[in-house]
């Protein structure tokens, strides 16, 4: 435990730093309209469509003034029983018979249950009916003291958020499906009665480690023994430049996520928002308008490079993937490898489809060609950054051989393999460029090809497929899961 609360108080001070300096972010809808409330505030959606909280207006940096929304009148629940400015209780949709009155004991009384069924999720701002019938049982149970309305506002929110604390629930003061059966059910506990114990959290599914070095975010989930060791999920990025870097460290996901963003300082938008902290964001490739038709082809072919101004940029599949899976509480941890392997990176890079503007699945694994001396490139093309075939992977191939390089052999072209041929060029005394032309491999090839430097390239050790930090053993929920989201 004590361990745990170290780390917890680590992560804590992380937050603190990240808050520094944020790159602004106007939350959008479906449509590109960003989402204010009635008191001037972003709204933040879930994936299943849940208000999931707000930040104020005063942080939208961009603007001097909160966009512009409908005046409201005060909500009559806010208003002095007896004033004359409320308007007739709405019709209680529910016979009254369904829900007797508690008696004074602790033990709250059986009622008819079953009349109750789901309708809609009720929170800030709704009204009607189903308000009204949630307010009167709030009150029937001894949580709500003001007039039944039939709009949801601060003393609603209130009254859901004790009740939920109440009964064992997640508090956020939104009346989701849990909380209405709860609520409606003849084991509901009233505010006098003793509160039932909140539910043993679970960990997390997932959790994200963000590879700065080789631009790969990676998705594990636990095992058997609760260790976050197994692999889900590769997906190429780009994290922020080193003048505008993504911070280095262990967070806490966050519940703000919108499926649209304004970037408003880059006059630029993305799909499926998913915060990493109050700074950044995991998000999709760029585009020019909340259309998937203006997609920025810069920022998909930038994928594998340093290019954002601190969030984590994504393919849209791989930034729906943490939208819809990762939840709030999630672990990420963004690091440095010691281990650089350009050409792997690149085997996660799509190719884009021209006409829907999206990215291609990735192609099926092909069997590895077979390496030796006959199948030697007879013929030379020049051979530099992004060139990629059974040549390059054959030149990767001696380079390793001969101990130049220890990247993944991909038959792709990339800055690993420039600076293993620019190795080689220098102790076969070539023209040091990195770019492999025929007198390059001519030589590389030739039966008696000179030895690396000692001093200049380290002894050859076996390359794995991809290096990660340790697995993060598997919290206990309770030091990771923050108590109030107050990261925007």
């Amino acid at each position: 435990m004590k361990r745990i609360s170290i780390l917890f108080f680590f992560i804590l001070f992380q937050l603190l730093l990240f808050s520094a300096c944020a790159e602004t972010v106007l939350w959008e809808d479906e449509n590109g309209k960003v989402l204010l409330n009635d008191s001037g505030e972003v709204n933040f959606i879930s994936a299943d469509g849940y208000n999931l909280g707000s930040v104020t207006s005063n942080s939208l940096s961009a603007f001097d003034t909160p966009a512009e929304t409908p005046d409201i009148q005060l909500p009559y629940e806010d208003l002095p029983s007896g004033s004359s400015s409320a308007p007739a209780s709405t019709p209680f949709p529910y016979d009254e018979n369904d829900f007797p009155e508690y008696p004074s004991s602790s033990v709250p009384a059986q009622n008819n249950a079953q009349t109750f069924q789901f309708t809609k999720v009720l929170r800030y701002g709704d009204s009607g009916e189903l308000v009204s019938a949630l307010q009167s049982r709030l009150k029937e149970l001894g949580y709500y003291d003001a007039r039944i309305s039939g709009g949801f506002y601060k003393v609603t929110r209130n009254a859901v958020r004790a009740f939920q604390s109440q009964n064992g629930l997640h508090v956020d003061g939104i009346a989701g499906q849990q909380t209405q059966e709860a609520l409606f059910s003849a084991m509901a506990v009233p505010v006098n009665a003793p509160p039932l114990p909140s539910p043993t959290p679970v960990p997390p599914k997932y959790t994200l480690m963000v590879d700065i070095t080789n631009q790969i975010t990676r998705a594990y989930t636990y095992d058997a023994d609760g260790n976050y060791t197994i692999l889900v999920r590769e997906m190429i990025c780009s994290t922020g430049t080193v003048k505008n870097p993504t911070p280095l460290g262990t967070t806490i996901m966050p519940k703000t996520r919108a499926r649209w963003g304004y970037f408003p300082t880059w006059d630029s938008h993305a799909q499926y928002l998913t915060r990493i902290d109050k700074a950044n964001a995991f998000h999709s490739v760029l585009y020019t308008a909340p259309d998937e038709q203006s997609l920025s082809v810069s920022s998909f072919t930038s994928l594998g490079t340093r290019q954002s101004h601190g969030c984590v940029r994504l393919t849209v599949s791989d930034a729906k993937w943490i939208y819809d899976n990762c939840e709030a509480g999630t672990i990420i941890t963004v690091y440095e490898s010691n281990i650089y392997d350009p050409e792997y990176t690149m085997t996660l890079k799509p190719s884009l489809n021209q006409e829907t503007l999206r990215e291609m699945p990735l192609p099926a694994p092909t069997p590895l060609p077979v390496y030796s001396p006959e199948n030697w490139p007879s013929r030379y093309r020049t051979l530099k950054r992004g060139s990629s075939g059974l040549d390059v992977y054959m030149l990767q191939m001696r380079l390793r051989e001969l101990g130049f390089y220890n990247g993944t052999v991909s038959g792709g072209y990339y800055g690993g393999t420039i600076e293993a041929v620019k190795a080689f060029q220098q102790a076969a005394g070539l023209k040091v460029d990195g770019i492999a032309g025929k007198q390059t491999q001519s030589s590389l090839f030739a039966v008696s090809t000179p030895e690396p430097e000692a001093t200049a390239v380290p002894a050859f050790t076996p390359f794995p497929i991809y290096a990660t930090p340790e697995p993060t053993p598997t919290p206990e929920p309770a030091a990771y899961i923050p108590v109030n989201d107050t990261v925007g």
